[in-house]
């Protein structure tokens, strides 16, 4: 009866938080509704010369890193649009917490205070035994060679075994380049289910190659193609049937319609990603594919307070093997639910956060967050049967710890409440945002 209350109660909130994103945009249409009379002048406005780019403030991103952003070289003629368009590319790269770009006559000022760009990867989750906490660490210049470049490498704990990546990728913004990440990768996985005493471990080593298409200033569609290649080697076998090793190829489409303003403390904008990934694995010869639709939305509630939607379908292919699913835990969809237990052919979840932040000095915030999330998934069992639908709700308050002047890392701690499938407390630790 107790699990039957908490189910009717997580379908409940499922359905609710479905209508979010659909609410959210409603919110975005009055909080970005343009100005009649100002978009009728800018309609009516015609293009101006720039003849040169004044960079001031950069510490070690070259001037050509910017200026490479405009949608053509200087001089030329440019509009309004093209230069507020310009601006929010500066600022997504979040290398600079402030960025200022002025038009006086034919010369275009950019203004800007730059970020230490060097920063650590430190992220903390408890599970609910020691097996099953995910810890990581690691190191990331986002700004190699002063061109908005990133070079990390990470060690992680999770799903009971150690993970290892390294990775190299060139920033997306720029109108006429073919931005390239190359990824490699080597995990070992304790692969567990809900009410069975099946398990095993699966080892994968790898690699991803991603091309990123040219972004250009007359849409905001942006696209990429990611071929990824991996072997899988399963060990210690102790499932009911045998599972096999082989090797993985994937090539994966993605596409995004980009309106999403990167800031420290109050984003704004929506971002829609559509990633379709095909693959075969070679060996057992089963077709693996997956579709993944992410939607992200930052509503601003006043200067300092903003609120925060993220919305995530995701699905595979039925192979019955299980080694092919999607995993839905505290790390990433529902705070409190536990990790590496709930191995899914289809899930779907939306987290919503209040952030509201205090500055306490310069270029410091403290910022409170009240957050919720929900979702509903479809696990496999160990042979690689289907299950039953199930929901889940966690509610939860924490704070972040904002230096703006690091560039994507703050302090953040998180304290949530898992209300179904069952009911389990999570402390979080990181050093970035949850989403």
């Amino acid at each position: 009866m107790l699990y039957l209350y908490f189910s009717r109660k997580a379908w409940s909130a499922v359905r609710l938080w479905l209508f979010i994103p659909s609410l959210s945009v409603m919110l975005s249409l009055f909080s970005f509704a343009p100005d009649v009379q100002g978009a009728a002048n800018l309609s009516a406005e015609d293009p101006v010369r720039i003849d040169r780019v004044v960079i001031e403030g950069t510490i070690h991103t070259r001037e050509t890193t910017l200026i490479r952003l405009l949608p053509r070289p200087v001089p030329d003629r440019f509009t309004r649009a093209e230069v507020d368009e310009f601006e929010r590319r500066v600022r997504n790269l979040s290398l600079f917490d402030q960025v200022d770009v002025t038009q006086e006559g034919a010369l275009l000022r950019v203004a800007v205070r730059e970020k230490i760009t060097l920063a650590p990867i430190l992220n903390f989750t408890s599970g609910s035994t020691v097996q099953d906490l995910n810890a990581t660490v690691g190191l990331v210049e986002y700004n190699m060679w002063g061109t908005g470049t990133q070079l990390g490498g990470q060690f992680n704990y999770s799903q009971r075994g150690p993970n290892f990546e390294v990775w190299l990728s060139q920033h997306p913004f720029e109108p006429a380049r073919w931005g390239k990440e190359i990824k490699g990768f080597y995990n070992v996985n304790g692969i567990r289910f809900a009410d069975s005493p099946f398990s095993w471990t699966r080892n994968r080593f790898g690699a991803e190659l991603e091309l990123r298409g040219p972004y250009g200033y007359g849409s905001p569609l942006r696209y990429e193609v990611l071929l990824e290649v991996y072997r899988e080697a399963i060990l210690e076998e102790q499932a009911s049937r045998p599972q096999p090793n082989g090797y993985y190829v994937g090539l994966i489409p993605e596409f995004m319609w980009d309106r999403y303003q990167w800031h420290d403390l109050v984003p704004r904008g929506y971002r829609i990603t559509l990633e379709l990934k095909p693959g075969f694995f070679f060996g057992a010869n089963q077709q693996r594919h997956e579709a993944k639709v992410q939607y992200l939305q930052g509503v601003p509630l006043g200067a300092m307070t903003v609120l925060m939607v993220n919305s995530v379908a995701q699905a595979v292919n039925d192979t019955g093997n299980p080694n092919h699913s999607l995993l839905l835990g505290s790390i990433a969809g529902i705070r409190g639910l536990s990790d590496n237990l709930y191995r899914n052919r289809a899930q779907t979840y939306t987290n919503l956060e209040f952030r509201h932040a205090v500055s306490i000095a310069p270029r410091w915030a403290l910022q409170g967050v009240l957050f919720s999330d929900v979702g509903a998934f479809q696990s496999f069992a160990e042979d690689g049967a289907l299950r039953p639908w199930k929901g889940a709700v966690s509610v939860g308050a924490g704070f972040r710890l904002i230096p703006t002047f690091l560039s994507n890392t703050l302090v953040r701690v998180d304290v949530g409440q898992l209300l179904a499938p069952n009911q389990n407390t999570l402390v979080q630790f990181g050093i970035t945002q949850y989403f």
